[in-house]
């Protein structure tokens, strides 16, 4: 106590300190003062801590801290008595919601990459780069060559003399087509004897041209399945999931491998 009974500038930050529950340490640590600095002001020892100027700038940044009015403890120190410093206490600051969280919110992107990235490539890789059409289309099969219908001779008896040889009548066929017709059409379905045979151990989409550009297949072939492709070569050949499909050519195996980009065979096959 002074000797007007006023409490000195020393003790009232110290009251002020002391009833907010913050300790010497902590408050040097929110002033970036040293301990032996606060407690100089808290024992009105002014002079050690240097200039005048520093002290009325170390007591005016702790009365604010403890919510103190600055200027009453300056005019004190001044030697005027005033009337004790108003507490003013201060608003605790509001908690931060854990949703406003920058650690929350990078969490929640690191698992959306996580499951997004893995989804993204299981869908390219099983995608056979994009060749398989939303609509597929059957097949064009060619026929395979009728085979020849054979006329057995007649014999006459001994006895009977042979009358002149006689050509036979071969009838029309029942399209109307003449029989040089449909000699000519065998010869030609010969002539595309080339015979591309296709095993499916999985599902795969295959396309299959002739020489002439003509599509011979085109369409999504099920997991187990087998077929045979007639045509004239050279052939241009797209097979999709290409490593679970065997295929001959003319009775010989042809091996797709060295065709195959990611898991599409794309080639042409001579003769």
């Amino acid at each position: 106590m002074s000797g007007s009974g006023l409490a000195s500038v020393g003790q009232i930050l110290r009251e002020a300190r002391e009833a907010q529950g913050i300790t010497l340490d902590n408050a040097a640590m929110r002033l970036r003062l040293m301990h032996r600095q606060v407690e100089a002001m808290e024992r009105d020892d002014f002079e050690s801590l240097g200039q005048p100027v520093f002290a009325r700038g170390f007591v005016r940044n702790y009365a604010r801290l403890l919510g103190l009015v600055p200027e009453s403890l300056l005019a004190r120190m001044d030697g005027a008595p005033t009337e004790p410093a108003a507490f003013v206490p201060t608003e605790p600051a509001l908690p931060r919601s854990w949703l406003t969280s920058p650690w929350l919110i990078l969490s929640l992107l690191g698992l959306l990459l996580v499951v997004a990235v893995p989804v993204a490539l299981y869908a390219w890789l099983n995608s056979d780069g994009g060749e398989r059409p939303d609509v597929p289309t059957p097949a064009v099969m060619q026929p395979r060559p009728a085979p020849a219908v054979a006329t057995a001779p007649v014999t006459a008896p001994a006895d009977v003399v042979s009358p002149a040889p006689v050509s036979p009548v071969i009838p029309a066929a029942a399209d109307g087509t003449s029989p040089e017709a449909t000699t000519s059409v065998t010869t030609e379905s010969a002539a595309e004897g080339s015979v591309l045979h296709l095993d499916f151990g999985d599902e795969s989409w295959t396309e299959i041209k002739d020489a002439s550009g003509r599509m011979l297949m085109r369409q999504l072939n099920p997991a187990g399945s087998s077929a045979d492709v007639h045509g004239q070569p050279p052939f241009d050949v797209v097979i999709g999931n290409a490593t679970q499909v065997q295929m001959t050519y003319n009775g010989r195996p042809i091996d797709l491998k060295p065709f195959i980009d990611v898991t599409v065979a794309r080639f042409t096959l001579e003769e």
